[in-house]
């Protein structure tokens, strides 16, 4: 599955930051293939295939920072609106590209505007558990998957109920009114 327009352009935004090792992270771009690609409502999560013969990246802070800080946008028809990319990896390679929106959802891609890499004040990121400088994306995958599907499934359940309620309501005036 070739990269969709934005994809690519927010991670040649994030790729274009001058960082020690990022010319190993340019070169499995440059061989990557988006695998699968999931809408979350107010975002995606797009998987990145990368060729296992090609080097892993260094594992530095400064590398995963500049990776996670990622890059930013805006819609051109919401200028306070704000999108956020990020580059995860897994084993020293890209494997996801995560774009969220700070709205309720996300705005159709034509709407917007350039993407430019972000930064962020150093130490300021968040550091994983067992000395890991990025999580697993599979397992970010199945959390995120998990949490969609309960707040789907609660989502669901909160309307249907909230539906009998108007319909009790209704049925309720219309008795009272027929009496």
């Amino acid at each position: 599955m070739e990269f969709s327009r934005l994809e690519r352009a927010a991670i040649e935004a994030i790729l274009s930051k001058s960082v020690d090792g990022m010319e190993v992270v340019r070169q499995q771009f440059a061989a990557a293939t988006a695998l699968e690609r999931d809408y979350t409502g107010v975002g995606f999560y797009t998987k990145i295939s990368v060729p296992s013969s090609l080097p892993p990246m260094l594992k530095t802070e400064e590398l995963h920072d500049a990776l996670f800080d990622g890059a930013i946008a805006r819609p051109k028809s919401d200028p306070e609106g704000l999108i956020l990319f990020h580059l995860w990896t897994d084993g020293g390679y890209l494997c996801c590209l995560e774009g969220v929106t700070v709205r309720d959802a996300w705005p159709n891609e034509d709407d917007i505007e350039e993407v430019r890499p972000c930064y962020v004040r150093p130490g300021t990121l968040p550091r994983f558990s067992e000395g890991r400088l990025m999580p697993d994306c599979e397992n970010r995958f199945a959390v995120w998957q998990m949490n969609t599907s309960f707040r789907r499934l609660l989502a669901t359940a909160l309307c249907a109920l909230l539906v009998a309620m108007i319909a009790a309501y209704i049925a309720t005036i219309l008795l009272t009114d027929l009496l």
